[in-house]
């Protein structure tokens, strides 16, 4: 323990900043193969070989991960100045830090059951997830 508190909790932020990280990289992997066997798997219900292009849900499953982030960052550029201005102006910045804390173990917590009856759900919260992990970094640096 560090003799200022803040210090301290910014301490134990990086130190969970590694499992989430660790498991985001196992998700990730995760997605993309359950979005291949499913890209798969609708070539074979195909009626003919030309409406197969190896795409679900109208894109390719390599660019999922891309997608994930690009939904993220969208997130967090329009909502991150609102966040950022709650965690300025107002008391509420422990509050915050730890509700987003708990929100993103949580989500994790919930992705353990990814299977590939539930990857495309467990993607998006994997985008909300991210956009989390964002305004828990907010809180930690502010």
């Amino acid at each position: 323990r560090l003799l200022v508190d803040d210090a301290t909790g910014f301490q134990y932020f990086r130190l969970g900043n590694g499992a989430v990280i660790m498991s985001n990289v196992f998700l990730s992997r995760s997605l993309i193969e359950l979005a291949r066997i499913a890209a798969e798997a609708n070539c074979e219900n195909a009626e003919n070989e030309d409406e197969c292009d190896g795409k679900i849900y109208g894109f390719k499953p390599s660019s999922l991960i891309t997608n994930i982030a690009t939904i993220a960052g969208l997130l967090a550029a329009f909502l991150l100045p609102v966040v950022g201005a709650i965690v300025d102006y107002t008391d509420h910045r422990k509050v915050l830090g730890a509700t987003t804390a708990a929100l993103l173990i949580a989500i994790q917590a919930v992705q353990i059951y990814t299977v590939q009856d539930t990857w495309f759900v467990m993607a998006i919260l994997q985008a909300i997830n991210s956009f989390f992990y964002q305004v828990l970094t907010l809180t930690a640096y502010a």
